[in-house]
């Protein structure tokens, strides 16, 4: 009887190791958001660019309570967001951001991702594209082999300092919800 006790709690002690060491799924600490919105104190960490206008709201958050809802007007040249990446990207394989686009058609967006705190020219940083679709998008860049847009040059995912997200130009009014700007693969 002492040893069939003994035997059963070594099985569950062994099985309970086994339970606790393994991997497997989803790992949380892989990841690091940068802003989720769900506190207004982070939105001191913006830059707020004429002709937008920026404020939490309830609806289309994916992270928490949260979303920031950006309202771009037309006669502005560039109106959207600037983050700030205070701690840059280390570690971080790719950097994303969750948009959610409640028009009927795509948003083409502008970006601009920056590693020098100088505000380099255009060829001394990454720019690009992103289309954001009907409904629910993620915009992701790959920080692996990030270049600068005209020389070339590869940029330091440590030592960026701030990503723009942006319309040129809008013919009209758009809005679009942002949520969950986070490093992926720490």
């Amino acid at each position: 009887m002492r040893f069939a006790f003994i035997r059963v709690f070594f099985a569950l002690f062994l099985f309970l190791a086994i339970v606790s060491c393994s991997s497997g799924g989803y790992d949380e600490s892989a990841n690091r958001s940068i802003f989720d919105f769900e506190n207004e104190l982070e939105l001191d960490h913006l830059h707020w660019e004429c002709g937008t206008f920026m404020e939490r709201d309830t609806r289309h958050a994916t992270s928490g309570q949260y979303s920031l809802r950006l309202e771009m007007y037309p006669h502005f040249d560039y109106p959207g967001f600037k983050c700030y990446l205070e701690e840059g990207c280390r570690g971080g394989k790719r950097l994303l951001v969750d948009i959610y686009n409640p028009g009927e058609q795509a948003i083409r967006l502008s970006y601009r991702i920056d590693d020098r705190k100088d505000g380099p020219p255009y060829e001394d940083r990454a720019n690009g594209r992103f289309d954001a679709l009907p409904g629910a998008n993620v915009f992701a860049v790959e920080l692996a082999g990030l270049r600068t847009s005209g020389t070339g040059r590869l940029m330091d995912a440590a030592s960026l300092t701030s990503l723009a997200l942006f319309v040129h130009q809008p013919e009209k009014p758009i809005v679009l919800f942002f949520d969950n700007i986070r490093l992926e693969g720490q």
